[in-house]
């Protein structure tokens, strides 16, 4: 019989380091003063990654800041931009892709682009943008302005009748 040898520090540190999980009622995430609330009502259960840097430390690759688990039901690949969409396109892509290989993933994804003060101005492409995104990936993706509005998850994944 053979034991299978424990996972080093090293391999588990990212991981432990990484995420975090709650049933606050909201969650705020944020870098450069960009911004978003997540809100949770119900005080489901919520996992929030730390992708860019800490749990994806694959060097040179583009990679979303955040993802955020709902009720062990949906992620949502959260980029937080300052002004740069087509940058932040490739980025929440390249997260997609790698995130549908990972075994702690949930069964539903969404993605989402939040921007800051210097929000694109071509404010009536966006929506065509989430409609390309939604037909070429088969997932949706939600382009809004840093702080206009909290977000609902079950709102996020398109039904009302989720809790």
């Amino acid at each position: 019989m053979t034991i299978p040898k424990p996972p080093s520090a090293d391999q588990d540190a990212p991981t432990n380091e990484c995420i975090e999980y709650s049933n606050k009622t909201r969650l705020h995430i944020s870098e450069r003063s960009v911004g978003a609330t997540f809100l949770n009502p119900k005080k489901l259960q919520l996992r929030k990654i730390h992708y860019d840097g800490c749990y994806c430390q694959a060097p040179r690759g583009r990679r979303a800041d955040y993802i955020l688990g709902w009720n062990a039901y949906v992620d949502v690949i959260v980029e937080l931009k300052g002004s740069d969409l087509k940058r932040a396109l490739t980025q929440v892509e390249a997260t997609l892709t790698a995130w549908q290989a990972e075994e702690i993933k949930y069964p539903k994804t969404v993605c989402m682009i939040v921007f800051g003060s210097t929000f694109p101005r071509m404010t009536s492409r966006l929506g065509s943008m989430e409609r390309d995104f939604l037909q070429t990936h088969h997932t949706l993706l939600w382009i809004r302005k840093s702080g206009a509005e909290k977000f609902k998850f079950r709102n996020l994944i398109g039904k009302a009748d989720v809790s």
